[in-house]
């Protein structure tokens, strides 16, 4: 089967879907659906040589809760999607909140030109949705709204300009211990030890990247093809994170 079809063919089982994943109704749902979503882009996506661009809270599609038969989450959207061949970052539109840092870097015009998006940009993405749905949501359908009850950094990134936003998220990055203080009760250690072992692979890397960006040429690109040749290591690795906290979140009996 060409990876084209088993593409279509992931996107397309099962199209009973229950809402997107911020309609999740349990932890355990939230969960599940955002690993399935890092499984099917390691397995197929990188395969294809496609980039979704930004990974994003409505283009996350929540599966059938406790269905045996994965996907338990399926990503769509792929207006911004791209190819891994081609050395380009496409318009961002709306999504500050989920972009890179060096994607909102390539919004100024007096920064030195971004790396290509690649999947490391993508898998920073979906830790910035993991971020707001763990410290912007109490529980189900309880999401923070209003700038004073939400942490500051989720209303830096959705509101503040984009050299803002840019600093928070560096500042986001500044250490690997994640400070977790402001995750709501509602959330389960299990599920705050996965956001903290995520940002703690992430860190390294968008660290790296800004310094390669701050001299990025062609002449620098082998660098950062370097970094990514642990790509698929750095995938498995959070895939691992999401399998011990829903294993966990199982013994527990959390639904």
């Amino acid at each position: 089967m060409e990876t084209g079809e088993r593409i279509h063919d992931y996107a397309t089982i099962n199209l009973r879907f229950k809402g997107y994943l911020f309609d999740f109704k349990t932890q355990t749902q939230a969960i599940a659906a955002m690993r399935d979503v890092l499984f099917a882009y390691m397995c197929l996506l990188s395969e294809a040589g496609i980039v979704p661009g930004a990974i994003t809270p409505s283009s996350v599609l929540l599966g059938i809760q406790g269905a045996a038969e994965r996907p338990r989450g399926v990503l769509v959207d792929f207006d911004i999607s791209t190819s891994t061949n081609h050395a380009v970052r496409k318009s961002p539109g709306t999504l500050k909140m989920y972009m890179s840092a060096a994607d909102i870097a390539r919004c100024d015009p007096h920064n030195h030109p971004s790396p290509p998006h690649d999947e490391m940009d993508d898998l920073e993405s979906a830790h910035y949705v993991l971020s707001e749905i763990m410290f912007g949501f109490k529980g189900p359908r309880r999401k923070l709204v209003l700038a004073k009850r939400r942490p500051r950094m989720l209303v830096d990134w959705e509101r503040e300009t984009y050299s803002n936003a840019y600093n928070s998220k560096l500042a986001y990055f500044s250490d690997e211990d994640l400070d977790i203080e402001d995750v709501p009760a509602y959330w389960n250690p299990a599920c705050k030890t996965l956001l903290c072992g995520l940002h703690r692979l992430l860190t390294p890397v968008v660290r790296k990247k800004r310094r390669l960006a701050k001299r990025y040429c062609e002449e620098k690109r082998k660098a950062l093809e370097c970094l990514l040749e642990g790509s698929s290591g750095l995938y498995q690795s959070a895939l691992e994170l999401f399998d011990k906290a829903l294993e966990e979140l199982k013994y527990a009996g959390v639904a």
